[in-house]
């Protein structure tokens, strides 16, 4: 079952492995990252920053669709981390099987507007967000589980700002 899907630029840090996956009873990990499954540096990163008694897959996006649809995986409790919304919309359509959006990072960037203080977006993300929660996905922007959650509507108006 995918308990979440997590948006953030650096993928698996701190935050993640320690704090989401304890609020969210998280046993596996997968990563959906097409440019990660080239960088071996970086999957060795990945590797050493999960919490040992969780499983971690690092998968391109298409693997990841993959792995989600899967029915052997249905009894895992499984957080899939993306770097961009591009790449959560992208997943959430070819599964059908995600039903929460968590954002986190997303650095500044040309044409990026600040949402919070560790998110920016653009007119393209604010779509995509927008067909995710046409579709029923529930999605907000946390940055760790103790804090304040801003929920889309929120998201929207402070974008508009």
């Amino acid at each position: 079952m995918i308990k979440a899907l997590r948006v953030d630029d650096r993928l698996l840090h701190g935050q993640v492995a320690v704090a989401w996956t304890s609020y969210l009873g998280i046993d596996t990990i997968v990563i959906a990252n097409d440019k990660l499954i080239a960088d071996e540096t970086m999957q060795l990163a990945f590797k050493l920053a999960k919490p040992p008694e969780v499983l971690l897959s690092m998968k391109s996006l298409a693997g990841a669709v993959e792995v989600v649809n899967n029915p052997k995986h249905e009894a895992r409790k499984i957080l899939v981390i993306t770097s961009s919304i591009h790449d959560a919309e992208y997943l959430c359509r070819n599964t059908g099987k995600i039903k929460h959006v968590v954002i986190g990072g997303q650095r500044n960037g040309e044409g990026r507007k600040k949402v919070s203080i560790t998110v920016h977006m653009d007119d393209n993300d604010i779509k995509l967000l927008s067909d995710m929660n046409k579709s029923g996905i529930e999605i907000d922007l946390h940055a760790v589980p103790t804090s304040k959650k801003m929920t889309y509507e929120e998201i929207i108006n402070e974008y508009k700002k």
